[in-house]
């Protein structure tokens, strides 16, 4: 009896353990596909903006070459051809740069934003102290080597990622507060 309680809690405690692992795989995934949508959305955005200056700068390329009609003599602008050509100009086209640029199309970005913010699991500080206490229990389990790790080299092959300094402050600090350091 004793030993089939033990094994339905061994049991237990795999599968506990497992869920764990496949939650915490299938947090990173989900955030690694959130953070991709953050940044299709900013470039979406940064394409309007980008269709919106370059129509304003079309307009004063516009503007400009209007001013080499448009005589700047005050005694010319007494012609009913020039009066009504500057007329014209202020009236419409003013009207229309008005309109247009205060069409902002940030308002619905903002709100998209914000409602992929509000559905996205985002890490805290929490989850980024128990990801360092993990390689800490690496390096500890594995005997890895400090200076190698900080480097990006792990078990002898380069990786892409190298750690910022700040980074290995932060688990050399963690390390310290915990006194989870080896000697």
């Amino acid at each position: 009896m004793k030993l089939q309680m033990s094994i339905l809690a061994w049991i237990s405690f795999l599968g506990c353990t497992w869920a764990e692992i496949f939650t915490s795989a299938g947090h990173m995934a989900n955030l690694i596909s959130e953070e991709k949508q953050l940044v299709q959305a900013l470039k979406e955005y940064i394409l309007l903006n980008e269709a919106k200056l370059s129509m304003i700068k079309s307009w004063t390329e516009k503007r400009d070459a209007l001013n080499l009609i448009i005589p700047e003599d005050k005694e010319d602008l007494g012609k009913l051809v020039d009066v009504y050509k500057v007329l014209k100009h202020l009236n419409k086209d003013w009207s229309l740069v008005e309109s247009f640029i205060l069409q902002d199309p940030c308002i619905g970005f903002i709100s998209g934003l914000s409602k992929l913010f509000h559905r996205f699991f985002f890490p805290t500080e929490e989850d980024d102290i128990q990801a360092a206490k993990a390689l800490l229990l690496l390096q500890h389990t594995y005997k890895l080597d400090l200076k190698a790790l900080s480097k990006g080299v792990l078990a002898g092959k380069q990786y892409p990622w190298v750690p910022f300094v700040n980074s290995c402050f932060k688990i050399a600090l963690l390390s310290f507060r915990t006194c989870y350091f080896i000697l």
